[in-house]
């Protein structure tokens, strides 16, 4: 009987450990995606032009070396604009930039098809969450007026 026992207690420590590991990956595949950088100020005037739109943007950097599913993940500011990838992939080690503009999308160039701009030009935080979960992946804030972009 204690041998059953002591085996029952090993699969079940062999089990929780497994679940354990595929949970750590799972994180580590997640944390791949990170939020580089806020281009918050776009060059010249803001006369909401689509070219001026379209030089607002936020960009990801995929920093594992294989490329890394983002379906319906989203982009948020502080205000809860948001912006939803859909079915995207991005490839290992690559950036992509999501203009606030309209445009055509590719590989490495998103459009959130905003008419207006969305990140404040003093301050504001960018929020990263994946899809499935919501759950909370990156975060990058900045709080100055007198720049136009931050890295993350």
């Amino acid at each position: 009987m204690r041998k059953i026992v002591t085996s029952l207690l090993a699969v079940v420590v062999l089990a929780a450990g497994l679940v354990a590991i595929e949970s750590q990956e799972a994180s580590a595949a997640s944390y791949c995606v990170q939020i580089f950088r806020i281009y918050y100020n776009s060059p010249g005037s803001d006369t909401g032009s689509n070219a001026s739109l379209n030089g607002e943007f936020i960009t990801l950097h995929n920093r594992c070396s294989t490329a890394r599913s983002l379906n319906n993940w989203v982009i948020r500011d502080a205000a809860r604009h948001t912006y939803n990838f859909g079915t995207y992939s991005l490839g290992g080690g690559k950036y992509v930039k999501v203009h606030t503009g309209k445009g055509t999308n590719t590989a490495t160039d998103r459009y959130w098809g905003q008419g207006w701009y969305i990140w404040n030009n003093d301050k504001d935080t960018a929020y990263l969450r994946n899809g499935p979960s919501g759950t909370l992946i990156d975060t990058c804030s900045y709080n100055n007026p007198n720049a136009s972009w931050i890295y993350c």
